[in-house]
């Protein structure tokens, strides 16, 4: 039996709920840990259900869907099968199966309560297994998207990168679910610069934020060829002293609110107490690319073991790694060992956080 299932099992007891249907790709991939039942890559939801009572664990699919789901997805429990043609009427079928109890769902649907936003808090805490499976995911990632970086050329446009990212993880299983490359002024004027045929010329910022069954992790990297100019350094160093204060501030326990006030603040310690308005900063993640963003009254706490991933931004510049909070402190999941750091020094621990990696100019060019 799934420890995981059994604690939802538990949870959905306690609030009430008589069966749970599941269909949000991120709720499916925690709870199976790792199963995708989607097939539009970008589509937000799969083509099948999850449907957990106290006794059974429905897997709820159209006629077309239903073997490659049984027979390729993993799955750590037992499922039984409920299938109806492709064109036919699946909440019929369910509740036929199920009878008239009090159902809830992850997403809006007819006849059932929408307990989305708690379900997101249930995923926060991670296993053991899935703290393994992070930190490989996150040094592959991060592997491949430096790897990346150090072959930029002066001259290549914003979406040649965009696609040798995508080359580069779909080839080892990882999915690019956000790829953001912006080079020169365009680093400058907008916080998510989706590509474009803008070539290079000096300044490069790479973002990706990358998942791999079902664990999402992000990273961003800066590169500049020539040595970047006095103001470009002190932003990254304002960004560094903003980060290690974030992360120096996590306890578990501690509401997920407060941490966003600690972020504002260290905007203010660094001399930019407006500059957290321009972007947002991001927050836990997991089986989301973020499974909250923080803001002001932000719900929910921190836990043990959860990951976070935050990007503290000022025009020109972002820095962004995702890391895990473990009972030893705060450990990296997105660092290679084969990056430029700078080292900031906050509550007498020393933080490092990535830097620009300088290229020469006349070492490359497109053509």
């Amino acid at each position: 039996m799934s420890e995981r299932l059994t604690r939802l099992r538990e949870a959905m007891a306690a609030r009430g709920i008589e069966a749970l249907r599941l269909v949000h790709r991120d709720n499916v991939a925690w709870l199976t840990e790792g199963a995708t039942y989607h097939v539009v890559e970008r589509a937000e939801v799969g083509v099948a259900s999850l449907v957990i009572t106290p006794a059974r664990v429905l897997l709820v699919a159209p006629s077309n869907e239903i073997d490659r789901l049984m027979t390729e997805e993993p799955c750590p429990f037992a499922l039984e099968p409920l299938t109806y043609p492709w064109f036919g009427d699946e909440a019929g079928v369910l509740r036929q199966a199920i009878g008239e109890v009090a159902l809830a769902s992850d997403v809006s649907w007819p006849g059932a309560a929408d307990v989305g936003d708690w379900l997101i808090e249930q995923r926060f805490d991670l296993n053991a297994a899935e703290c393994r499976r992070f930190a490989e995911l996150g040094r592959a990632t991060a592997t491949r998207v430096e790897a990346v970086a150090r072959r930029l050329r002066i001259g290549m446009t914003e979406r040649e990168v965009e696609a040798e990212i995508l080359h580069d993880c779909l080839a080892v299983g990882i999915r690019p679910v956000c790829t953001l490359v912006a080079f020169d002024d365009r680093i400058d004027a907008f916080p998510h610069p989706i590509p474009t045929e803008r070539r290079l010329q000096r300044r490069a910022l790479i973002t990706v934020g990358a998942a791999r069954d079902g664990l999402n992790v992000s990273l961003t990297r800066l590169v500049h060829f020539g040595s970047p100019d006095t103001a470009a350094r002190e932003r990254l160093q304002q960004l560094a002293g903003i980060h290690a204060r974030t992360l120096a501030c996590l306890r578990v326990g501690m509401p997920l609110a407060e941490v966003f006030d600690t972020i504002t603040a260290a905007y203010a310690a660094v001399g930019v107490p407006e500059g957290w308005q321009r972007h947002h900063q991001g927050g836990p993640a997991g089986y989301g690319c973020r499974d909250r963003i923080l803001a002001p009254g932000v719900a929910g706490h921190v836990v043990a073991d959860q990951a976070f991933a935050f990007n503290p931004t000022l025009p020109g510049s972002k820095n962004e790694d995702t890391a895990l909070l473990t009972g030893d402190g705060v450990e990296w999941l997105t660092r290679t060992g084969d990056w430029p750091l700078i080292e900031v020094e906050h509550a007498g621990q020393v933080w490092t956080f990535t830097d620009w990696l300088v290229r020469e100019p006349e070492e490359t060019s497109a053509t």
